[in-house]
Formats: structure tokens, sequence, C-alpha cells
């Protein structure tokens, strides 16, 4: 059967650099000339110096080393040596150059550079339809003010009643204010209602500073048509120069397009007192075909405090997916005590025919407050694409006599089994 393609290049130890330059950490297997990748990147960075900027970025080496549309991540770290999140969601077209898309980092003159973590995950959805996902993208460079401006938008005009959705929203944002919280939301409307979850604020740090962050959420659809939209603003109190939006992108997968998909989604807030790991979600999937599986996380951490910090995890049967590195490196660092930032991230797994495997979400934080985690999302869904041909099993038998004429009508690929003596 069909499946997507899936490249996934990881870190999971250790990358610095101190050369003041652009560097590359990693890079993905070679990929395809003339093909489209969707890629999904999560990160955990850090930096030795909080009073200087680090960048990290995404480079297509088929292009010309081509840096990937505003996944410069420009930022001052709030804590040194304590990671925080890198995320993009943009697509590209593989060019003639060979090679893959790189990571690289940048450290500040006289400073260090880490990327402790990275996820990188490309998929080639070239086998799936139209109706299968959606992509859209905006590129305004647009001074936010203090109501919701609508950026990236998409809208599938008619979808079917219980069909599972896992979409994504990503926004870069150039920070021309740090006394002011920017605040992202993924907004949905259909004929029954409006939601405005998941939604993140944060603060930066520097006024040179570049932020991008995605966050997602998995939906059941009512069957009516439905329109998601990528809004921002800044918090009340305007500044005289606000932040700007740079670029925002949605890009939704139908989870029922593919043989497996299982996804929970929690509005409510969990809190606890408790500095162990915590489950916030839990799901099982058993493929019908052995293949990859891929798990997607999100949860949005409301710390309410300057310096707060929480690490986000991804486990298979216990086993920490893709490796070990988010058990013990921050997914985030509070600027503000205002700020609500998302953990979470991407992974793949091998999969096995008729054998469930079971995918925890788990959080814990540094202190003891009874604070944590809300707008949670877990889902996971198989690379292989459900089987789309429709099997006729009732086979006509009405037996007609001389002289009578047949009135049914018959699709294409219904089988005919009346006998019609003559």
């Amino acid at each position: 059967m069909a499946s997507i393609g899936v490249i996934h290049k990881t870190v999971s130890a250790q990358v610095a650099s101190a050369s003041g330059s652009f560097t590359e950490v990693a890079e993905t297997d070679a990929i395809v000339n003339g093909k489209t990748y969707y890629v999904i990147c999560h990160g955990l960075v850090e930096s030795n110096d909080n009073s200087k900027v680090s960048e990290w970025r995404l480079v297509d080496r088929t292009n010309s080393d081509a840096v990937l549309s505003n996944s410069t991540q420009i930022r001052e770290v709030s804590a040194v040596n304590a990671t925080q999140g890198y995320f993009y969601v943009g697509k590209f077209t593989a060019g003639s150059g060979g090679g893959g898309l790189a990571f690289e980092q940048k450290s500040p003159v006289g400073a260090t550079a880490r990327t402790q973590y990275l996820s990188l995950m490309l998929l080639d959805i070239d086998n799936l339809t139209g109706d299968d996902y959606f992509y859209n993208n905006n590129t305004s460079d647009t001074s936010l003010t203090d109501s919701f401006q609508s950026f990236a938008t998409a809208t599938k005009s008619s979808l079917t009643a219980d069909d599972k959705w896992l979409v994504f929203g990503w926004q870069a944002t150039a920070t021309d204010d740090v006394s002011h919280n920017t605040e992202i939301q993924l907004f949905c409307s259909d004929a029954t209602g409006t939601t405005d979850e998941p939604q993140i604020s944060f603060e930066g740090e520097d006024l040179t500073e570049v932020l991008g962050w995605w966050i997602c959420r998995a939906y059941t659809m009512t069957g009516a048509g439905t329109t998601w939209t990528m809004k921002s603003r800044m918090d009340s109190g305007l500044p005289g120069d606000p932040s700007n939006h740079l670029e925002s992108t949605l890009f939704g997968l139908r989870l029922s397009a593919f043989e497996n998909a299982e996804y929970s989604y929690t509005s409510a807030e969990t809190t606890t007192t408790s500095t162990d790991w915590l489950q916030l979600a839990r799901k099982t999937i058993t493929p019908d075909t052995s293949g990859d599986v891929i798990a997607v996380t999100c949860s949005v951490f409301d710390g309410d405090s300057t310096g707060v910090k929480s690490y986000g995890r991804t486990q298979v049967d216990g086993t920490s997916s893709p490796n070990t590195q988010p058990d013990s490196e921050y997914a985030c660092v509070l600027n503000d005590g205002s700020d609500r930032l998302p953990i979470g991230g991407i992974t793949k797994y091998a999969g096995t025919a008729s054998t469930g495997a079971t995918v925890d979400f788990d959080a814990k934080k540094d202190t003891t407050a009874d604070i944590g985690w809300l707008n949670t999302t877990l889902a996971l869904f198989t690379t292989e694409i459900a089987d789309r041909s429709q099997v006729f099993s009732a086979v006509a038998s009405q037996t007609y006599n001389s002289g009578e004429v047949a009135g049914q009508t018959y699709s294409s690929g219904d089988v005919i089994g009346q006998v019609q003596p003559k």
C-alpha cells in the first residue's frame, strides 16, 4: 500500500560552537531533486551568555545553502546554560545541489552556542490527495496591535463528520518591544462555533530577537466547512514600537487518511505541586501494517513566575523517543511571569503490525508551586495511508422475466449479477 515518506534527523548529544559564525549541527539524509518536503522541526538550544544573542537556522544544501524563510531564530537566552525551544514549520522544494536540509547555529563573539537536542522531520506527502491536507503561508511584515489580527488562514469547505485532523500553526515574530507580551493563537471556526485554543504568550529579551514557535491541536470534525487562522496581538498597553509578525504557517493533515491514527486533546489545565514527571496524555495505537508511527505532542506551560522552567518528553512503551535528551534538558524557560510557552515536539518509531504500543506525553517542572500545563494534544498516526479501494461484496441477484426492463442503475465498480432469460 501507499505511504508518506519520512526523513528524520536527530541530535542526541551536545553540539557546541564558539566561532562567532554559523556552523553545522546536523544534516538530514540526501533529498530528491524537484520533490517538495514539509518541515516540522523542534530543538532544545542554549548559550553560556545571556547578554548577547545566539542564532539557529535551517539551510537547504540542495539550493546553494538557501536559508528557509524566517527559520533563523535570534535569541538572547534568559538563563545561561538552560535550554529553550527552537520551532519551525514550513516547506521547500529540493534543488539539484545534492545533500539535505541542515540545522546550523551561530554563537556570539566570545560566547558558546549549543544544541542539546534536535528532532528535524521532513514529510513527503505526494501520495496524499488534496483532500487529505492543507498548507497556507503568510509573509506579511506587519506591526501587531493590541487586538488580534488574522494572518495565515486555511479553509476546508466541506469535511466528513467524525474525520480526525491534526493542525500545526507556526509564527515568526520580530521583537521590537521587551516590556509587553506577544500572544499567538490557533483559531478555528465552523458552523457549530469557534475555539481559540491553544494560545501562547511570550516576552522577548532583546530588541534584535526573532522568535519562532509552533503549536498544534487535533480535532474531530463536525462535517461543516471549517476555517483555521493564525492570530496574533500585543497584550494591553500597546508600546510605541510594537513587535512585528514576520511569517506564519498553517499545515493540516487528515489523520483519518492514514491506516491507523489516535489522538487526545485536553483543554483544561493540569496542575501539581510535585517536581516529578507527570503524565499529561497517553494513547495506544496498534498498526495494521508494520512501519513508522509518528507521534506529535503539544502543551502550554503556565508557570506564573519569571525563570520557572518546564521539561517535556515523549515515551514509547516507557522509553523516551527519539532519545533521552529531553529527560534532562529544559523544554522552556519563562522570561516573564505572564508567559505561556509551548512544550512538546515530534518523533517517530518503528511500529509492528497487530502489536500495540503505548505512547505517553510527560512533563515536569523545577518548582513546587501549584502550576501546570493546558491545551494538551497527543496525536499518533502511521505513515501507511488507508486503503482507498472500495470492496463491493453485495451482488445483485434479481431475475428478470421475458419482456421486463431492468431499471436499476449501477455505479462504476458495482458488480451486476442479474440474470435476464430470453
